[in-house]
């Protein structure tokens, strides 16, 4: 089953230790951040599936950060419930205002405190538009997003990610650690979208190990060095001790032949609307897969760029 991980953002120590005691024998892991800025920097770097937000901090209040979060389309999709001592009908519809999914007035009822979490994480697990894992836009968005540039004229690049090896690790850990791969993944498109992308940039989850990155023609460049980068530096981290010691896994191929295996790595297939002729979100596709069985057979996390006009 998918532990959920949460993300507590509140200036009392107090109140953090009170929500880490609700959730104890749910299945969901409380992580914490005592204020405004340190809990946006969390976000990123924890990757929770949801946030409790306090409504007043004295660093950064909750309709700040949440302001934040609904102006970086890497975070629109994210689930925040705000929490709040006020019992005010203005600090309600000020919080819907901003994009939160629920509101909770303190002291709260444990009890419906977890109800409410497990609804919206089940609600936002079923919608069609969002990978429930991830909670990153699905197919449909991505697509729809493709196609209305394509539609337009305006020049993009769409980045097709995905992992090497993956299925060796599943087979080798399970599909538990499997997924937790899968959310690190995600934190790393995120970070290196919040660093080194734009505004406008894209991030949709295909499903498996597969991402969508559409950035700018001048920024995937940099982008696919940074994803790289990232990956390759804290992948290791998610094999035992044991396994890092020997620099390989003993798992099975596909067909189901017991081999020796490195570590994952990530390949990125960029294709640039400025440099291959794009008429239709099937033609991506096609030329994506195309460069991604070609970027497979490296031995080293690669990105390669489809260079047809």
């Amino acid at each position: 089953m998918k532990k959920y991980k949460i993300l507590a953002i509140d200036d009392s120590p107090e109140f953090i230790e009170t929500v880490k005691a609700v959730f104890l024998l749910s299945d969901m892991e409380v992580i914490a951040a005592y204020g405004g800025r340190e809990g946006l920097e969390k976000i990123y770097a924890e990757s929770p599936d949801i946030v409790l937000l306090d409504c007043m901090m004295p660093d950064m209040d909750g309709y700040a950060v949440i302001k934040l979060m609904r102006d970086d389309p890497v975070l629109y999709n994210l689930p925040v419930i705000m929490l709040t001592a006020r019992n005010g009908e203005s600090d309600e519809i000020k919080g819907l205002s901003f994009g939160i999914d629920d509101y909770v007035v303190k002291p709260f009822n444990p009890t419906v405190l977890v109800a409410r979490v497990k609804a919206i994480l089940d609600r936002k697990a079923q919608s069609t538009n969002a990978n429930p894992l991830t909670f990153l836009a699905g197919n449909l968005v991505i697509k729809d997003n493709a196609e209305k540039k394509i539609a337009a004229g305006i020049p993009f690049a769409m980045m097709y990610i995905d992992l090497n090896d993956f299925k060796s690790y599943n087979d080798r850990y399970g599909f538990e650690r499997g997924d937790g791969v899968i959310k690190h993944t995600a934190s790393v498109l995120i970070k290196a979208v919040a660093e080194c992308g734009q505004k406008e940039d894209f991030i949709g989850h295909i499903g498996g190990d597969d991402f969508i990155i559409l950035t700018t023609p001048d920024h995937y460049a940099a982008l696919a060095d940074r994803i790289i980068a990232y990956f390759d530096e804290s992948i290791v981290q998610f094999y035992d001790v044991e396994d890092r010691s020997r620099g390989y896994i003993v798992s099975v191929d596909r067909r189901n032949t017991i081999k020796q295996f490195s570590f994952m790595t990530i390949s990125v297939a960029i294709i640039s609307t400025a440099q291959t002729r794009i008429v239709h979100y099937g033609q991506l596709s096609e030329i994506a897969m195309e460069l991604k069985k070609l970027a497979k057979k490296s031995n080293t996390s690669t990105a390669l760029v489809d260079r047809r006009k």
